[in-house]
């Protein structure tokens, strides 16, 4: 650890783990060196200063790090690996914890666990997406954002028509929300001046949100069309698969050879099951609460659709009905599709009705 010719510590051959419990304004720090702690401290949200300290305390060491998922995405991530620290970015929930540290949760007792389960060796990484593929997705995500807001609003109306006892004529369908649906409700008058000026805000948000999902679409089909054509097309071959979930399916995914196979492309969409085993029993429950939403959910509404289309996938469906409720058959009907997809991506080729 001494080196004779500058007369300075050396730490070639050591290991320094750094666990980071990090904040907007502060990151707090636990350093690890072998089987020994250095010391915790708070610093800046930098990774220099991180870097920095490691050097000028622990020169000629190998650094690592870790730090949990979350608010501040991956630009953190990019510059410790870029610095020379080995850093990987783990779901919190893998963090091994104790009942105790559950109860007594504190940022300096987070960072400690961090270290040292680094050191140990418990701790996965998650896969990082490249930053171009990282800004689709989150463009993706905002539309996402934006059709929730839209139905939000959307509500916001419904019930303010139920609450004035206000039924929309039936020929206008207003389920749909049809242009001529929207003109009778931009023409309607209340009893008070006020009840009006409610109406009208509340149609003037449905524009905007309407307007901004509209847009985000757009741009959206523009880029995957321009970046990721032909998996594209592929996808929208499948029965059930439309533009919006394709581009949820290349957004949420990414590369998909990273999964190593089907099994752990359905555990990252969600569709396993909980278990708990114990002893002889080992019951299964609802599907685990660990999911990719945006898949999950996107895959689950298409598989409604892709049985109107597909033969096999609607035999299926009618020779399971009986026995089993709608939503678990409609569960394992998403899990064909999702296979499905993963053939189609894997192989680059069109799909073929009925195949499978």
């Amino acid at each position: 650890m001494f080196n004779k010719f500058n007369n300075s510590v050396d730490f070639s051959g050591h290991n320094v783990y750094s666990g980071l419990d990090v904040h907007g304004k502060s990151w707090d720090v636990d350093i690890v060196v072998d089987d020994i702690e250095h010391r915790k401290f708070t610093q800046p949200p930098d990774p220099i200063a991180l870097y920095n300290y490691l050097s000028s305390h622990f020169p000629g060491a190998k650094y690592f790090s870790a730090y949990e998922a979350g608010f501040c995405g991956y630009h953190h991530h990019r510059k410790l690996l870029e610095l020379g620290i080995h850093n990987i970015v783990i779901n919190a929930a893998d963090l091994p914890v104790t009942n105790k540290e559950k109860v007594n949760k504190r940022d300096p007792i987070d960072s400690r666990r961090l270290a040292n389960a680094l050191k140990n060796n418990q701790l996965t990484g998650i896969y990082v997406f490249d930053p171009k593929h990282e800004q689709f997705r989150s463009l993706f995500r905002m539309r996402w954002t934006a059709a929730k807001e839209n139905r939000r609003v959307k509500n916001r109306i419904r019930s303010f028509l139920h609450y004035y006892g206000i039924n929309p004529p039936s020929y206008l369908n207003p389920e749909y929300w049809s242009l001529s649906f929207i003109n009778w409700l931009n023409q309607l008058t209340l009893a008070t001046e006020a009840a009006t000026l409610s109406l009208k805000y509340l149609l003037n948000a449905y524009q905007y949100t309407r307007a901004q999902l509209l847009e985000v679409t757009k741009q959206l089909r523009k880029l995957v069309k321009t970046y990721y054509p032909d998996i594209y097309k592929c996808l929208l071959t499948i029965p059930g698969i439309g533009p919006i979930v394709a581009m949820c399916l290349i957004a949420e995914i990414g590369d998909i050879s990273r999964f190593k196979s089907y099994k752990h492309l359905a555990s990252y969409v969600g569709f396993i099951p909980r278990s708990h085993q114990s002893g002889d029993k080992d019951p299964s429950g609802s599907l685990t609460y660990r999911s990719n939403k945006y898949l999950r959910s996107s895959l689950v509404e298409a598989a409604w659709v892709a049985m109107r289309y597909d033969p096999a996938l609607l035999k299926y469906y009618k020779d399971r009905i009986a026995k089993y409720k709608s939503q678990i058959v409609i569960i394992k009907i998403a899990h064909k599709l999702l296979n499905r997809v993963r053939q189609v991506w894997m192989n680059q080729n069109k799909y073929q009705i009925g195949l499978s």
